[in-house]
């Protein structure tokens, strides 16, 4: 069946409303059709029951997950969004890529772009034949950053705190997207904002977990500035429905990823694409006295969720650790393509096709957003974290205190000292030759920071 048929019959079939038959098999059946990479804002793995949670807010994800490769430990680069889209992009460290590191001034007059010397994931796949394209609603992620680079489609729109593209829409226009696309096969990005601030999810999930509960509190939760001035001594009854109120929107989230992948997979292409799903970075829900993200290496701001579906795809869990710029050489060998640029990350791809072991390296992250700026590395199972202004260093054992509640720094010198060094050197390694290019914000981008609580 001609794979234009294939993209008109399942937009007629979004449309429509109707299911119908899954189109007959192409030719090499174990080749994919395309690539799907679902990026979700501010996803936290641990509220997922797919990674043990035990609320339900994510019955959908789930059930599909039966059929992915799951990896425990996974990681992002950076505790926010445009160092973490840089590293998922290029396969290399902040540090390297340059996207969001501090050449941005106190009073937010400018960021960085992206190292334009770096081919993109997206400029390798065009080259390679494929169509490609996004949908982005991060204010971070505006054309000009340098993220843009090799898509054909770069349909980002602007949001704000009272009107931000939902789900849904989202995952209406990805399917439109698809449907349209032409005989090449694809690379597709789709950024779906929500969870992140501001916490207000839609019917009928608004009020699932947050109705009834005590203190007077009310939906939406906003200004997360002020939240977070407060931090310290918030009551305990606000800290939980605030909890609450970002468990509705994953539990929204859910409900549009399991629509999504129905719609795939009744025209049959669920099983004919690689879709990846991961997070740009997590969110501190109080966990060591502070909210949302951008301003620390904790594991509720670092670890990520990484689920990978494909026609080899073998389901089952990883548990070696593996980090963001893993995606890009993965995402690359499971297509055929390959890439003349060697990354700091490493393919996965005979992980979950073949259970080959992944080898143990160091996985880094660096560039905060608030505050000091802090770095860190992970040995399984030890964690070395560094506030660089100050050289401040805490040691934790991820297997016997995955919470980070007790330093063991003072106790284990070597250890610190041996991580320290690894950090340094790699970060050296990958500074070498870069100097990150000064990305003036405008007006209109300041407003849109401002609006989710970026900047004051």
């Amino acid at each position: 069946m001609n794979v234009r048929f294939r993209w008109v019959l399942l937009m007629a079939q979004v449309l429509l409303g109707c299911a119908g038959h899954p189109p007959e098999a192409l030719e090499a059946p174990n080749a994919p059709d395309g690539v799907l990479l679902i990026v979700v804002d501010a996803l936290r793995p641990d509220y997922l029951g797919v990674y043990g949670y035990e609320r339900m807010t994510s019955p959908h994800l789930d059930k599909w997950a039966e059929q992915a490769a799951v990896f425990e430990r996974a990681f992002t680069t950076s505790p926010w969004t445009l160092p973490s889209f840089g590293s998922m992009l290029t396969g290399e460290l902040p540090a390297r890529h340059a996207a969001g590191s501090r050449v941005r001034e106190s009073n937010w007059t400018v960021s960085s772009r992206l190292n334009d010397a770096l081919p993109t994931l997206p400029e390798t796949l065009a080259a390679a034949g494929f169509v490609t394209g996004a949908i982005i609603n991060n204010p971070w992620l505006p054309r000009g950053v340098g993220l843009e680079r090799g898509f054909d489609t770069y349909d980002y729109k602007s949001p704000d705190e009272q009107n931000h593209r939902r789900a849904s829409e989202v995952v209406e226009l990805s399917l439109k997207w698809i449907a349209e696309s032409s005989e090449s096969p694809f690379f597709f990005m789709m950024h779906i904002l929500d969870p992140h601030m501001p916490y207000d999810a839609p019917a009928p999930v608004r009020g699932r977990f947050t109705s009834g509960m005590p203190g007077g509190f009310e939906l939406p939760v906003v200004e997360p500035r002020k939240i977070r001035k407060r931090a310290q001594s918030i009551a305990d009854s606000e800290r939980q429905f605030i909890t609450a109120a970002y468990e509705e929107e994953i539990a929204y989230v859910d409900q549009e990823l399991g629509r999504l992948f129905t719609a795939l997979e009744e025209v049959g292409l669920f099983e004919r694409l690689v879709i990846v799903l991961t997070a740009d970075h997590g969110e501190e829900l109080f966990d060591h006295g502070d909210f949302e993200h951008g301003h620390g290496m904790y594991q509720e701001l670092l670890r990520i969720p990484l689920l990978v579906w494909g026609p080899d795809v073998l389901p089952g869990r990883h548990t070696a650790p593996v980090s963001l710029v893993d995606l890009y050489d993965t995402i690359l060998e499971s297509v055929g393509a390959t890439s003349t640029a060697g990354t700091a990350g490493q393919s996965l791809w005979s992980a979950v096709t073949k259970g080959e072991e992944i080898p143990e390296r160091p996985i880094l992250a660096e560039a905060t957003l608030y505050g000091p700026e802090r770095r860190a590395i992970i040995r399984w199972p030890l964690k070395l974290t560094l506030e660089t202004g100050v050289g401040r260093r805490r040691l934790y054992n991820l297997e016997t205190d995955p919470g980070e509640q007790s330093d063991l720094a003072p106790e284990e010198e070597r250890a610190v000292e041996y991580l320290s060094n690894e950090l340094r050197s790699t970060m050296q390694a990958a500074r070498q030759g870069v100097e990150a290019e000064a990305l003036p914000l405008d007006e209109e981008m300041l407003r849109e920071l401002r609006s989710l609580g970026y900047v004051n």
